[in-house]
């Protein structure tokens, strides 16, 4: 029996989570521990690196026997059904998005179906179409503005150079005059 995934069932399977992106990148993630961690940074056990998806976007954990998701705050949200969704409870074959990111969980205990993609609606103007404020991201990323390259110091150098020249060439015309 896998640890923390409640009573044995059927199988030795253990429950997964396999995700597709809205440009067609898929993934599958087995959940080997009670609690893990999601979102895009390399330091979350399930790591979706999409721009939609935070940094530390949600957790999945294990609750009883059943597996329980939980958004962090994360920017774009979690949904299940359309639906803004804080905390909810996953079976097998759940579908729930993770940003604009769709999801489907696979139980411990059936054999895993072939996955397709859920059909994804376009709608304007709501939850999901909120768009990402690259400004607010921190910790990752290109810096907004890129280091210069140690220059700097050494123009201010030859500009005072020229200065100090200036006023030589300056001083001995007024001594010749």
């Amino acid at each position: 029996m896998p640890v923390g995934h409640g009573p044995a069932k059927s199988s030795d399977a253990m429950a997964k989570i396999q995700f597709t992106t809205p440009e067609g990148t898929t993934g599958e993630v087995e959940l080997t521990a009670e609690r893990m961690p999601l979102g895009r940074a390399d330091d979350n056990l399930i790591v979706i690196a999409h721009d939609s998806v935070s940094s530390h976007h949600g957790e999945l954990a294990i609750e009883g026997d059943s597996w329980v998701f939980t958004d962090l705050g994360s920017t774009n949200g979690s949904k299940v059904s359309g639906q803004p969704a804080e905390r909810f409870e996953v079976g097998h074959g759940s579908t729930f998005t993770i940003g604009h990111v769709d999801c489907v969980f696979i139980g411990d205990y059936e054999e895993a179906p072939a996955y397709s993609a859920p059909t994804r609606t376009m709608t304007t103007g709501g939850y999901g179409d909120t768009a990402i404020d690259r400004s607010r991201r921190a910790g990752f990323g290109p810096k907004a503005k890129p280091k210069g390259n140690g220059s700097g110091p050494l123009i201010g150098l030859g500009v005072l150079a020229l200065l100090v020249c200036a006023y030589a060439v300056f001083s001995f015309s007024q001594l010749t005059a």
